[in-house]
This record gives C-alpha cells, structure tokens and sequence, in this order.
C-alpha cells in the first residue's frame, strides 16, 4: 500500500494515519530529499531500500520508434498472466521496487486499466509497458535481459506516446529505480530528470 503526500506533524499522528488505512502492511512511501517526514517515518519502523528518478518529456516532436525485428506489439490480456509473470520477473527481478511488491506484483490482473501493451517475438511475452491515460503516467515497463538494446522498450515507449495523445496528453512521466542505466536510456530519448525520491516500507 503506497502512502502518497502523506503529512504528519510527529509519530503519534502519523501511527494515527496509518491505522486509519483500510489495509494490511506493508506499507510503502515515497519521500523527496529532505522530506521532515522522512525522520519520523524511521522512528515509525519504515526503511529506507531504494531511490528513484522521476523523468518527464513533452510528446510533442518525439520521434516514432523504429520497429524491432521480429516484435509485434499486443494490448494486454489477463490470459497472459502465466506469460507475463514470467516475463516481469525475468525484466525487473533484480529491482529494489520489484522484490518490495512480491511476485506476483497485480499487473497480471491490469488488463482494461489504462494502456497495457506486451511485446512479442513468436509467442514469447518479452516486454511490458503499463501507461495510465491521459495523464501520461508510465508505472510500470520492462524488456526481458536477452532482448535489450534492440528497440524493444523504445517501441513500447512509443506506443505509450500515442496511447496518450489519442486520449488528449501532451507528456509522458515516468519514475524509475535511480541506475546509470536508467538515467543513460531515458535521456537518449529525451526525458529531463524532474527530481529524486526515495522510498522508505514498513512490514
């Protein structure tokens, strides 16, 4: 359970707070630097493991992604699940934010939310880009290790771009897990970093 914008003053209200979710831990939050809630988070039991990136770009003037030999790209279908699972924990199980969620993460459940689109070779699921329209928000993308650096996750950004735009967007916003990989590829394609988070969980 995220615990978004969350404000308290001292420990007690923030206990108070979280009582008053209508969940079960764990509980995650997300902190920018600085944040005086950060101190009274760690007085509450909530530890820090890992730090984001939040990027943005307008869509306007973004370049259509060249196609990927042999990938076609699908909107996802929970009859999926038992490829997609596979496939996400192949992309992103080495991710601080992956291994928090747990597999399975709730995506396999995603279709009809948003724009989800899978990429394919064959029959093969080896990408994933979940994008929330028209905000332009992507929350969740992954390629497979063996199908990197070969246009797959550019063609699934792409696709995003018009997903969006076709519902009245003008940017997309992504917040990935802060790596030179991460900060190397969303730059190579024109996103500016718009800040740093860090996120903090309690079980």
């Amino acid at each position: 359970m995220r615990l978004d914008n969350i404000r308290a003053r001292d420990l007690a209200s923030l206990e108070a707070l979280i009582e008053a979710v209508p969940t079960v831990p764990p509980y995650d939050m997300a902190l920018e630097p600085g944040d005086p809630v950060a101190g009274i988070a760690r007085e509450a039991g909530f530890e820090p493991y890992a730090s984001t990136v939040q990027f943005a770009r307008a869509i306007e003037g973004m370049p259509e992604a060249e196609p990927a030999d042999g990938v076609r790209l699908l909107t996802y279908d929970n009859a999926m699940a038992e490829r997609y699972d596979d496939a996400e924990f192949d992309a992103l199980h080495g991710l601080a934010i992956y291994k928090a969620m747990g597999r399975p993460t709730g995506y396999n459940q995603g279709a009809g939310y948003g724009d989800f689109t899978v990429a394919l070779r064959g029959d093969t699921l080896i990408g994933f880009c979940f994008t929330q329209v028209p905000e332009g928000i992507i929350w969740w993308l992954g390629v497979v290790p063996e199908e990197r650096r070969k246009g797959v996750a550019r063609m699934l950004i792409s696709s995003a771009a018009r997903a969006t735009r076709t519902s009245g967007g003008t940017h997309l916003l992504m917040e990935a897990e802060d790596t030179p990989e991460a900060r190397a590829f969303f730059g190579a394609l024109g996103f500016r970093e718009r800040g740093t988070r860090e996120l903090l969980i309690r079980s």
